[in-house]
Order: structure tokens, then C-alpha cells, then sequence
């Protein structure tokens, strides 16, 4: 019975860890638990490397498009995201306007990716780049094979859905046009 109770009461700990952890993101009164040290538009990554090939302002269409980032996060982090069960973090793909013309309001989201960092195949390669480094920091990306024209914009979320915040306590979120 005891063990039970002990049991209880880590669980709930957990939960309002998550909980916690979700109002404080989402009010902007932290730091962002994730740091998006750097992102790009771009057609490849160079897989050696893991940086971007051919870095973009504006994009083609029927081409390929990624956005590729650098994610940074502390080992406190990396705890606090795993037991609020925040990761993997995701890109959602947005097509906001159809060959330049917008409609107030609407738009269409067309996938929602899982980003390798943070992956559970990937999780121990973090762990263990934390233990050396004391953070991670993480080249990641995602990709749609021939994009339309139109203006795309990818959010950036946690697992739950949760935006990871910016600058400002702002949702992360970028946008390019495609030609």
C-alpha cells in the first residue's frame, strides 16, 4: 500500500511538473526551455556537415525547401522536456496563400513533422552530449519534396503543441515565399 502511495504521489509530481512547465512556456514569465540558435531556409543540407547547402530568401516552386535550425537546451531542460513528455519538437507546415493571393484568415496546414532531436531513437546522443558538454546543441530539419507557389510558414511546437517561444516570448514561426 505504501509503495502505491509513493507511487501516487511521483506521478502527480510529474503532472504538475508538466503542467508547470506548459503554463510558464506559454505565459512567457521563463526562458524558453529550447533555444533556436539559428535558422534557414534552404534547398539540401550537406549530410556531412549537417549545415545548410544552398541557403535561401525566397524559393522556387516544385523544388525542394527545408528549413533547417540549430537547437541549443541545457541539461535541465533536456529533464524538463522529457518529463512533461514535450519531445520530439515538430515543424508544422502551413501554406498560407495560393500563387500570391491570401484569403483574411485562412490557411491550410499541410504537415506535421517530427524532428530528429529529441526523437526517442536520438534521446541517449543528447543525454550524452549534455553530460560532456553540459548542453546540446543540435542540427535538425524538415523538408517538403515540391512546395506550390504561394507563402509557406513553419511553426514551431513541442510535442504536446505547445509553440517553442523566441524572442519576446513570441511563437516560433518562419515564413518564405515560393515562386
Amino acid at each position: 500500500m505504501k509503495a502505491a502511495g509513493s507511487l501516487v504521489g511521483i506521478l502527480l509530481v510529474l503532472a504538475v511538473s508538466a503542467a508547470a512547465a506548459q503554463q510558464e512556456d506559454a505565459a512567457g514569465g521563463a526562458l524558453p526551455l529550447v533555444e533556436i540558435a539559428e535558422a534557414r531556409w534552404a534547398t539540401a543540407v550537406d549530410p556531412g556537415s549537417r549545415q545548410p547547402a544552398a541557403v535561401l530568401n525566397d524559393a522556387r516552386a516544385r523544388r525542394p525547401l527545408m528549413l533547417w535550425m540549430r537547437l541549443r537546451a541545457s541539461e535541465a531542460a533536456l529533464a524538463r522536456l522529457e518529463q512533461a513528455g514535450r519531445l520530439p519538437i515538430r515543424h508544422r507546415w502551413f501554406r498560407e496563400s495560393f500563387a500570391g493571393v491570401q484569403a483574411e484568415g485562412q490557411t491550410e496546414m499541410t504537415d506535421s513533422i517530427a524532428l530528429s532531436a529529441g526523437s526517442r531513437e536520438l534521446l541517449a546522443a543528447l543525454r550524452q552530449e549534455v553530460s560532456a558538454r553540459g548542453h546540446f546543441d543540435w542540427r535538425t530539419w524538415s523538408a517538403k519534396a515540391r512546395p506550390g507557389p504561394g507563402r509557406w510558414s513553419v511553426a514551431v511546437v513541442y510535442a504536446d503543441h505547445t509553440p517553442v517561444l523566441c524572442d519576446g516570448g513570441k511563437p516560433c514561426r518562419y515564413s518564405i515565399t515560393v515562386k
